[in-house]
């Protein structure tokens, strides 16, 4: 398979640490994991509130906006080392009516913000809090692709997902999955991916979702680790589980990489078929 016929994807799926350089340098282990794989991706996803929870932000209150410059200050120098480009993750962000959203920015492989994009359907919690939802779906371009990012729950919303789907190759997805009793933690991650399967070939297009590994984030509530990425297009054996290519997970309760190299040759063919036999317009 060609370079030129196919798109290279990575999730990272990290435990946020308190302090964002313990973050940074989970990012750094992970990105030398890639390398050392001989993997260049076209697209690196972090998980949704990779540099911390919504309410820990609002808690700085006027240091927001120098924590901010210093996330974005590493991040560029990150994808400039790796030369890779990068969607990093969420960043609870004002508004210029100090609103908060919660905001995802795309980093280029020369360190430069390509765009950003607010949450639209934020979740209960978040709006407890005071989270006010986006009003934008902008669709980007990082090196030959396009690329629309959605956050954690504006993947259920049908209406969403058509807006961008038909005009890019790939949805990126940061997430942060929850469930509110450890022993449901499984079904969390089943649910996540069940929903990132679905869409993929409801859609034709391939999704790379990056989780926050599993853990008690809070008292009560715990991440479930749903990292994955969904290939539409490909074909499974009776041999193989769907947990193949067809859709790579990563481990549930730890730090970890998944990098899928997806044909988009065979997804312009499966989406040909599709419309062919009448499943999609």
């Amino acid at each position: 398979m060609s370079k030129e016929n196919s798109v290279t994807l990575a999730a990272l799926q990290i435990e946020p640490a308190p302090n964002p350089t313990d973050t940074f340098l989970q990012i750094k282990e992970s990105l030398n994991q890639i390398q050392s794989q001989n993997e260049t991706p076209d697209c690196v996803v972090l998980p949704e509130y990779a540099f911390g929870t919504f309410r820990e932000w609002a808690a700085t209150k006027h240091e927001s906006d120098q924590l901010t410059k210093r996330i974005h200050a590493s991040i560029s120098h990150l994808t400039q080392e790796y030369k890779i480009p990068m969607i990093a993750g969420t960043i609870p962000s004002q508004t210029e009516k100090h609103k908060w959203r919660n905001r995802s920015y795309l980093f280029s492989s020369r360190g430069k913000i390509l765009g950003s994009y607010d949450k639209r359907h934020p979740f209960r919690a978040e709006k407890h809090l005071g989270l006010e939802a986006g009003t934008q779906t902008p669709t980007f371009k990082i090196r030959d692709f396009r690329v629309a990012i959605l956050i954690c729950s504006d993947l259920w919303f049908h209406d969403l997902v058509s807006q961008v789907a038909s005009k890019v190759d790939f949805l990126a997805i940061p997430t942060m999955t929850t469930v509110l009793d450890s022993e449901q933690i499984q079904y969390g991650q089943w649910a996540w991916q069940s929903l990132i399967a679905v869409r993929a070939k409801e859609y034709t297009i391939p999704i790379v979702s990056a989780d926050q590994a599993s853990r008690e984030y809070a008292p009560g509530v715990f991440t479930c680790g749903g990292s994955c990425i969904a290939d539409p297009s490909y074909r499974f054996r009776n041999n193989e589980g769907p947990s193949s290519q067809a859709l790579k997970i990563a481990p549930t309760n730890t730090a970890a990489v998944v990098v899928s190299r997806i044909s988009l040759e065979s997804i312009r063919e499966y989406k040909t078929y599709r419309q062919e036999v009448g499943l999609l317009e």
